[in-house]
């Protein structure tokens, strides 16, 4: 390999890669940035090999651990190498210890000339390997081909993948007609003359399910001898019942008094279906440890028999406690919800009753002095039901009317609730006297003073049908829309504050003269908003459906408005249509 590597055999260098090797440098690791050490391995005063070291992620290589890895480096010459191969094939004594570590067969690999060419002799076999190739009496010293006939050709190729890449391969699975196939098979390469090839194989369920049920959490095995008396424990079992590991385990019998008091029944059922019935059953119960802690234990077991005696139990322990304070914890919190959803009814009945009190719908059009008005109110979601938004057509002493459309910040009760505040307090200001722009700056006072510190836009118009005269005022509310002899225009006011965001404010006034049969829009920002665009867009769209239906009835524009142009922002909308009379 070229990099890292071939440079420490070369050199005799040691290079420290704080944040991994350098693009191109195929160096093994967790991550590309890993950390890594290349250190060459000195015996005799030459450079033997070469040692990788990994770490999880980056990392600072200080004076003390450069110390310390090199005197790892210098250990593994004299532990890797010095030790003789008792079987003459001259692999290391290490590797044959490692592979005899592992749960899933192993071979090691020797490669040598044969007549035929290039041939792989088996220089080691690990105890799981030997079960499955019982057919076979010692394997080390055989050929591949004598071993593994079926599998053999699979295997060489995958081998010579592995040798000629420099890396490990893998593959699912190798199968061949009449042979149990071999699972999740790995080739590792050691070198130009060495390879290891580890697997499994689909039809050894007693190798493989111990592995299985120990690599999951909370699960330990157990097997009651009752002829011996003698129980057996897999590793897991001791944490779940708080013993020190290595010594014997209890048989299910001797469990009844570590066992709840109010649990010992359950116990005792399970006993009498396994050694009475002689059939499998499972149980929970509270095991009580020798530290006064307390676990929850699954008991899952089967009876084995001999003829009519049942002469062992085999088994599982599962520690659920986890499990059941989860369900405790799912319980208390579905109270909760059931409390919480019988609120939200409730909450959805008052905001549903608020908003047919203060908006009651306007289904006809009513006619007022000089005027025929309708108006509409959307919803901005079901489950708020009511928002910010409003709207007031109310009529004043002489023949005068108020129209007023306006959004409060925010949805919901709270909304709803400075809503009425505003609209409570602009209805009783409204028979003052007071001017559309003396009306908007009382009414900014009033939203100022609100505890709940609220801001809303709206636009206030006082019409007077002698002589067709609409006087307005706005606070930061969108443009009315003039819909005249067919065609749209905005009218644009001052841009005024926010009601409520700052006291005494002086809100100008404008004067716009009308025209029998003028249609005038009001509007709130949830019937034009939109993620994507900007709201003069929407504007600009809203203007161009009021032409398309310029000659519609009334209602009918009403609701063809509110069914083709909608927002996108989940607001609430009010809507108010207003045409001046002859």
């Amino acid at each position: 390999m070229d990099g890292a590597l071939r440079s420490a055999l070369d050199t005799g260098e040691t290079g420290w890669l704080t944040h991994g090797p350098p693009d191109g440098d195929p160096l093994p690791g967790p991550v590309p940035d890993a950390g890594r050490a290349v250190l060459p391995l000195r015996d005799r005063g030459g450079v033997v090999g070469v040692l990788l070291a990994c770490w999880p992620g980056p990392v600072a290589f200080d004076p003390p651990m450069r110390e310390e890895v090199q005197a790892v480096a210098e250990n593994a010459v004299r532990v890797l190498d010095a030790a003789p191969d008792p079987e003459g094939f001259g692999d290391p004594l290490m590797l044959r210890i490692l592979l005899d570590c592992l749960t899933d067969a192993a071979l090691a690999l020797t490669r040598t000339d044969g007549p035929d060419g290039p041939d792989w002799l088996i220089a080691h076999a690990n105890p799981a390997a030997a079960r499955q190739l019982a057919g076979v009496p010692r394997p080390a010293g055989r050929h591949l081909a004598e071993v593994l006939p079926a599998h053999c050709m699979d295997l060489v190729r995958l081998i010579d993948e592995a040798r000629t890449t420099a890396a490990p391969r893998r593959v699912d699975r190798i199968a061949n007609k009449g042979a149990g196939a071999l699972i999740d098979v790995r080739t590792l390469p050691l070198g130009p003359e060495r390879a290891v090839v580890v697997w499994h194989t689909s039809d050894d369920p007693g190798l493989l399910l111990p592995s299985v049920l120990g690599r999951l959490d909370h699960l330990a095995l157990f097997e009651d001898d009752l002829v011996s008396g003698v129980s057996r424990w897999g590793e897991r079992a001791y944490s779940i019942f708080g013993m020190e590991r290595g010594g014997p385990g209890i048989p299910l019998r001797d469990l009844m008094p570590r066992t709840h008091r109010d649990d010992k029944g359950q116990l005792a059922a399970l006993l009498e279906a396994l050694t009475v019935r002689q059939e499998g059953a499972h149980t929970l119960i509270r095991v009580i440890r020798d530290d006064g802690g307390m676990r929850h234990v699954r008991i899952s077991a089967e009876p084995l028999l001999n003829g009519p005696v049942t002469v062992a139990v085999t088994g599982v322990f599962q520690d659920v406690s986890a499990q059941h304070r989860t369900e405790l914890a799912l319980g208390a919190t579905y109270d909760q919800l059931t409390a919480a959803q019988a609120q939200a009814v409730v909450r959805h009945q008052f905001v549903l009753q608020l908003q047919k009190a203060i908006l009651p719908e306007v289904p006809t059009s009513i006619r007022l002095p000089g005027l025929l008005v309708t108006a509409r109110y959307r919803p901005a979601a079901q489950d708020y039901r009511v928002g910010g938004d409003w709207y007031e057509v109310l009529p004043l002493p002489e023949d005068r009317v108020m129209l007023v459309v306006g959004d409060i910040a925010g949805h919901g009760v709270g909304a709803a609730t400075t809503m009425v505040a505003l609209r409570n307090a602009l209805r009783g200001l409204a028979f003052t006297g007071g001017s559309a722009g003396q009306l908007m700056g009382w009414l900014n006072g009033v939203a100022f003073a609100d505890p709940r510190q609220s801001t809303a836009t709206a636009v206030c118009a006082h019409y007077d049908p002698h002589d067709r005269v609409l006087r307005w005022s706005s606070a930061g509310h969108l443009p009315l829309i003039l819909l005249r002899e067919g065609r749209a225009v905005l009218l644009d006011t001052p841009r005024d504050l926010l009601l409520g965001a700052a006291p005494s404010v002086v809100y100008k006034e404008t004067v716009t003269r009308l025209r029998a049969g003028d249609l005038l829009v009001f509007y709130t920002d949830g019937l034009v908003e939109r993620h994507h665009s900007s709201l003069d867009d929407g504007v600009e769209r809203l203007s161009r459906i009021v032409e398309r239906h310029a000659a519609a009835e009334l209602d009918d524009m009403a609701d063809r408005l509110l069914a083709e142009v909608r927002g996108d922002t989940d607001d609430d909308t009010s809507l108010v249509l207003v045409r001046v009379l002859q």
